[in-house]
């Protein structure tokens, strides 16, 4: 292994806890700005941050032709104002640590709709992760209890945390597909610029306020997810993936939970209990088996492989 793996492995692991601990930012800055507000001042800060990036290393050559557009948009509508809205607003009803959890089944959940879309193909033990991690969410939200699975009373947070990751997985599989032709940074930064103006519109829509006092505290969390938790942990990852390939670098994504579940429990009081341990382990069992390394240690059938991704 040469010296660049060994330090792109260093940084892939700083980009999964920075990722990790953004809930518990998103957390404190909740109690200044609405879900709405912060993907708005978030994503104008990143797309701005890479556009000038991009202008720097590219010269004027930075604006999307009309054929990618699209794409772009329903990009920008799944990728940047329903994931981050609909996590931003589960944390409002929900805990960190059901989110982070929620959050790792995102490989098998663009998995099922990469092959539902004939992108990919999965063998049966891949196919097992999946029910796997689907049964980890299910204890998960419903707290161990059939009775709310026969009332339908489900935490609603955990299911906005959900549908949050099925509009990244969304993402996801539109990026691979338009990645094919332009840079991740170039995909991102116009992505997030379409994400954040549809943002503003329903801001503006919603007759929320644009200007508001943020705190230390507000000022420091926005900061940390622009810079950190976006510019920052977006190109190390989209680095890692270049390097060593997605198969590697997906399975830096089981780093984010730990850490989300950690700084929850020591920084926000959160109780830790064993419904979430059973529930968590579930779902890392059945990333771990959708996930190519976890796969390939059951051979069922070795000619059919899947990638999996994370933002």
């Amino acid at each position: 292994m040469d010296n660049s793996s060994n330090k792109i492995y260093i940084f892939l692991c700083l980009a999964a806890i920075l990722w990790g601990a953004q809930p518990v930012v998103v957390k404190v800055v909740l109690q200044e700005l609405s879900p709405l507000l912060i993907t708005l001042y978030r994503y104008v800060g990143i797309s701005m941050i890479l556009l000038i990036i991009l202008y720097i290393t590219h010269g004027r050559n930075i604006f999307p032709s009309a054929r990618h557009l699209p794409i772009l948009a329903v990009m920008g509508v799944s990728g940047i104002t329903l994931n981050n809205v609909l996590q931003f607003s589960g944390l409002q009803y929900s805990t960190v640590i059901n989110c982070t959890l929620v959050s790792a089944t995102t490989p098998a959940m663009t998995a099922v709709m990469a092959a539902l879309a004939h992108q990919e193909q999965m063998n049966e033990v891949q196919w097992i992760g999946i029910i796997t991690s689907f049964f980890g969410v299910l204890f998960l939200v419903t707290h161990g209890s059939l009775a709310i699975i026969t009332s339908l009373s489900f935490n609603f947070g955990d299911i906005l945390f959900f549908c949050s990751q099925a509009c990244w997985a969304i993402y996801t599989l539109l990026g691979r597909k338009i990645m094919a032709e332009l840079s991740p940074m170039f995909t991102t930064a116009w992505a997030g610029l379409i994400g954040a103006i549809l943002t503003g519109i329903l801001v503006l829509w919603d007759g929320i306020e644009l200007t508001t006092n943020l705190t230390a505290n507000g000022i420091g969390a926005m900061f940390y997810m622009i810079l950190g938790g976006g510019v920052l942990a977006m190109i190390w990852w989209n680095r890692g993936v270049k390097i060593v390939g997605a198969s590697q670098t997906a399975i830096f994504i089981n780093i984010m939970p730990v850490v989300g579940m950690l700084l929850a429990v020591l920084l926000l009081g959160e109780h830790l209990g064993w419904r979430e341990i059973v529930g968590g382990l579930w779902i890392f069992l059945g990333v771990y088996l959708t996930t190519p390394g976890g796969a390939h240690s059951f051979p069922i059938h070795p000619d059919k492989t899947l990638l999996s991704g994370r933002r």
